[in-house]
């Protein structure tokens, strides 16, 4: 059964999940966990037992990689790579990749540190869990909307895991950053720029 459009047009499924994420401003993180949760696949078995990618932030994909050595090879290779994203995630979600050397060991594996847990780790409260399957009861169809459920328990538990890990969430824009700053990078450069003006 489709639903009707004011205008009495059926929606389609697509433009109603659109719509549902987009109201609740999730649409674009969504494909930036995707790019994140695809790298091993785009980037290959090698390469991805040598990187690690981190976050998406204003278009522009940080992977961390063992060493200087392979941060240099990739940034040989980011345009195969950027288009590779491209074709798995779609266009406007990634412009640039930035590699960062030395945050992964030698043997492949993440260096030891006193981080929390990971991501899969993290237990989301009740109230997570009703807010996202209260999001995705919008959606009729039955396999859609267990996706779309799954996707929002994802980015919840992506969520708290920054919490967790002692991001901040920017003062100006919401953007999810690492630094102790009020705002994100973007946001100081868009503020200096409005300034000089």
């Amino acid at each position: 059964m489709r639903r009707q459009r004011p205008g009495g047009e059926a929606a389609g499924l697509g433009q109603l999940l659109e719509g549902v994420l987009a109201n609740l401003d999730m649409g674009e993180r969504l494909r930036e966990h995707l790019v994140v949760t695809a790298w091993p696949q785009i980037a290959g078995r090698v390469v991805g037992a040598h990187t690690r990618a981190e976050v998406v932030r204003d278009g522009v994909l940080l992977v961390g990689t063992d060493s200087p050595a392979w941060a240099q090879e990739l940034h040989m290779r980011k345009g195969d790579l950027l288009a590779k994203l491209r074709a798995q995630v779609g266009e406007g979600v990634v412009r640039d990749i930035h590699f960062r050397a030395g945050t992964r060991s030698a043997k492949g594996g993440e260096k030891k540190d006193s981080s929390p847990p990971q991501v899969s780790n993290i237990r989301l409260s009740e109230e997570e869990i009703r807010e996202a399957r209260e999001a995705a009861e919008q959606i009729e169809d039955a396999e859609l909307r267990a996706k779309a459920e799954r996707a929002f328990l994802a980015l919840a538990k992506m969520s708290r895991w920054r919490e967790e890990s002692g991001w901040r969430r920017c003062e100006r824009c919401g953007q999810w950053q690492r630094t102790g700053r009020r705002w994100c990078g973007s946001c100081i450069h868009r503020g200096r720029g409005a300034e000089s003006k």
